[in-house]
């Protein structure tokens, strides 16, 4: 399977938008991602299989961290390794931008996630109680030393 990491378009949001809606409880709206789209700190790609989107990435770059706003691959393209190039994709760009550290925040009954984000490295650090509206769940905070050192939150 052949497939390609690009920078998020306008014209990728109906696809982006699909797959965010069907991964997720509390969706992002389009204006949302307009918004992701336009802001300085903000990095969106997405994953295209020929020419449509399976899957997408958001992150910030605040002075020398990184911090993941969400991932989602299409529920048909999963367990291809498309999430993985999506982070690895982040992960370079991290090292090359000096960045210190990755976070994210992530819910302790996405086994999917964890599993993913543990093969990277990534680390528990902390929680948020309570953090999601849709049911209360606590979120963990999971960090990566992007160069060297240790995990710090």
């Amino acid at each position: 399977m052949t497939y390609i990491v690009e920078k998020m378009r306008i014209e990728d949001l109906s696809e982006v938008l699909a797959i965010e809606q069907a991964s997720f409880p509390m969706p992002f709206s389009e204006n949302m991602f307009r918004t992701e789209l336009a802001l300085d700190v903000a990095r969106l790609w997405v994953v295209k299989i020929n020419g449509s989107v399976v899957g997408y990435l958001d992150y910030w770059f605040v002075a020398k961290e990184v911090h993941v706003i969400t991932l989602a691959v299409n529920q048909k393209e999963r367990n291809k390794k498309i999430a993985s190039s999506l982070i690895e994709h982040m992960i370079d760009d991290a090292k090359k931008g000096q960045v210190e550290s990755i976070s994210l925040d992530v819910r302790p009954s996405n086994i999917p996630a964890l599993h993913l984000y543990t093969k990277y490295g990534f680390q528990q650090v902390g929680v948020r109680k309570c953090y999601y509206q849709d049911n209360r769940e606590d979120a963990l905070i999971m960090t990566l030393a992007a160069k060297g050192g240790s995990a710090s939150s």
